[in-house]
């Protein structure tokens, strides 16, 4: 295993710590209880600005029994879809769209934005994009795919960014921080919680701004970070099944965090477009 990679883990671990210290359940994998399926239809209503799922005409609500209310159509039918296709068993773990809402409306550990934004402003020095393996066909692997996606990051927010050359976390400038700050708490909450699940699941903030950027798709992220996994099993080989379902569970994850991302700040480009058009 590359020794940068360890550095890399070791670093990401602890400002993970760091954030768990404000919420006991930020990201963590959890046991979920199997629970029977004890619904007919599922369906979505508005109310006022606002939509609300439906179980059999039950609003879903919360854990914490708040009405789970979405501000988008589109969402709101992804949300009801994701409940349609539970089978004789509720499989909360594979519901990404209603875990993101959830969290964003109950908020457990108490977070605001401008801590999600500087957990993913501290993240940016160790993406996995910024750390080339010392192995020589690798390292040219890693060139091809990953430099066009580093070149995008600094041409969209006009900066620089260097790459690690050795043991050391490459730097991170005080104006790279600055921009990306702004760009992140353009955002609402649930946005940057959603944002900040497509991160973990990447391991890599300039491939999810990629995606959220539409420069890229989710397979391909995914397929980008695990270029290095992917690299080994073409030499010893790969369980077909096991790898395959890891790679579709990263990519859920990565299109369920950008549908409410594109959900939010759609809605909000509409409404501030509409403002204008009334102004005029």
């Amino acid at each position: 295993m590359n020794i940068n990679f360890k550095m890399l883990n070791f670093t990401r671990l602890t400002t993970k710590n760091n954030l768990s210290k404000q919420c006991s359940n930020w990201f963590r994998f959890r046991s979920y209880a199997t629970q029977k399926r004890f619904y007919r239809r599922t369906d979505i209503v508005q109310n006022e600005k606002k939509w609300e799922i439906t179980l059999d005409h039950r609003r879903l609500k919360t854990p914490n029994g708040q009405v789970l209310m979405v501000n988008a159509e589109p969402l709101a039918r992804a949300i009801a879809a994701e409940w349609d296709a539970q089978r004789d068993y509720i499989s909360q773990p594979t519901m990404h769209l209603t875990a993101l809402c959830n969290t964003a409306l109950d908020n457990p550990g108490k977070l605001n934005s401008h801590d999600i934004a500087s957990y993913l402003l501290d993240f940016i020095a160790t993406d996995t994009l910024l750390f080339y393996s010392e192995q020589e066909k690798l390292r040219a692997l890693q060139e091809e795919k990953w430099d066009p996606v580093l070149e995008w990051f600094c041409k969209r927010f006009g900066v620089k960014q260097e790459v690690s050359k050795n043991l050391e976390l490459p730097p991170v400038t005080t104006e790279t921080r600055a921009i990306l700050a702004r760009y992140f708490l353009s955002y609402d909450f649930a946005a940057l919680n959603a944002m900040c699940f497509g991160v973990e699941a990447l391991k890599s903030p300039m491939l999810m701004l990629a995606c959220v950027d539409r420069y890229i798709e989710p397979k391909d992220a995914v397929l980008l970070a695990r270029l290095e996994e992917e690299f080994q099993l073409s030499h010893w080989g790969r369980v077909p099944w096991a790898h395959e379902l890891n790679q579709a569970e990263l990519t859920a994850r990565v299109a369920a965090a950008l549908l409410v991302i594109h959900s939010s700040s759609e809605r909000h480009s509409a409404a501030v477009k509409k403002s204008q058009d009334k102004s005029v």
